[in-house]
């Protein structure tokens, strides 16, 4: 009996010590795949329009069916920039300014709030406001930029993807940088489109 009580501590005692040290298992919450973000390296868009910008050149330029209208596409990132140009008339403004306020705040059913950025690039005459969107929607950038007197250019990024903030939340700074670049970068030109 003896024996046999001294063999079962034997084969317990190694059992009971290594359970309880530093290298236990403690289970890992649910995580996300790593998203590799490009190099910050631009090129310039060249385009028969009014505008040009730069853009990265991990990125591709795909036009539209409409005359200077555009997506900035980011295939590794599923991300799109889609840009819509319209020239400014006398008694446009007013509308195209009131629809680029109407169409970012159409967001704030699934949105926790709405920064706006104030857009003054006088040296350039570039002038608008760039929207930072946050919460669950289905964009989280937005802009419009003028000269107030012959051109009105307009963005909206989205993801190819389920708008989920805590994932996306690296993406979205960065495509966030990238949206202002593109703006900082915004020259308007003297041609028509």
């Amino acid at each position: 009996m003896k024996l046999k009580t001294i063999r079962n501590i034997v084969l317990i005692l190694p059992l009971m010590v290594g359970c309880g040290g530093e290298d236990a298992y403690t289970p890992k919450p649910h995580g996300y795949f790593r998203i590799g973000l490009p190099d910050k390296e631009y090129r310039d868009l060249d385009i028969n329009c009014n505008y040009t910008f730069e853009y990265n050149k991990a990125a591709r330029w795909e036009p539209t069916q409409k005359e200077c209208w555009g997506d900035v596409y980011y295939p590794n990132l599923k991300a799109r920039l889609q840009l819509t140009y319209k020239p400014v008339t006398a008694y446009n403004l007013d509308t195209l300014l009131g629809d680029a306020r109407e169409l970012a705040f159409k967001h704030t059913v699934k949105a926790d709030g709405i920064k706006e950025d104030l857009i003054l690039g006088k040296e350039k005459e570039v002038y608008g406001i760039l929207y930072r969107i946050r919460g669950e929607a289905a964009t989280n950038v937005q802009f419009f930029v003028t000269d107030s007197t012959q051109n009105f250019l307009r963005g909206v990024l989205y993801f190819y993807a389920e708008p989920n903030e805590d994932s996306l939340q690296p993406v979205n700074d960065y495509m966030y940088e990238e949206v202002a670049h593109l703006i900082e970068t915004l020259e308007w030109r003297n041609s028509s489109p």
